[in-house]
């Protein structure tokens, strides 16, 4: 007989002390899949890799319990994603999630891979998968025939 209270997802699943693997990447390795998200949604400008991350930062708006409270809080940081044209001007292309200038730089590079992955998502997530069975053929050995696609086939030795 089964017990409805042994069913569900363990504690050890439900931790939100846990990080996730993105989280545990290098700057590097974020920027590297930032730059790679950015060919395929902008596949156009990757032939010249014009792509750059500047990082900005703006002032928090002051609503009016906090003009009241005089309570100052450090401003947003982001990270941006630019193309530079040929004429040396830079044209906005995504921007990443705002946080607060307490945050790690790593956290504000975070928030633009997730921008970029989600841009892609968006982009080509609703696309129909292909059938079942559709795949490209691989050419089959026959022997004899000497050869497979141009390549010249040696039978092994027994």
């Amino acid at each position: 007989m089964l017990q409805a209270g042994k069913w569900g997802i363990p504690s050890c699943a439900r931790s939100k002390t846990r990080k996730s693997p993105a989280t545990q990447l290098s700057d590097d390795e974020i920027r590297r899949r930032i730059l790679a998200n950015a060919t395929v949604l902008f596949p156009s400008a990757a032939a010249t890799n014009a792509y750059e991350i500047v990082y900005g930062s703006r002032p928090r708006l002051t609503s009016s319990r906090d003009a009241t409270s005089g309570c100052d809080d450090p401003p947003w940081q982001y990270a941006m994603l630019v193309r530079r044209s040929p004429s040396g001007e830079y044209a906005p292309l995504i921007r990443g999630v705002a946080w607060s200038t307490q945050a790690p730089w790593s956290m504000v590079l975070q928030g633009l891979l997730d921008a970029t992955a989600c841009a892609v998502h968006k982009r080509f997530g609703s696309l129909p998968m292909p059938e079942v069975e559709m795949g490209e053929e691989l050419p089959l050995y026959q022997a004899g025939a000497g050869t497979v696609a141009g390549l010249v086939v040696v039978p092994a030795e027994s």
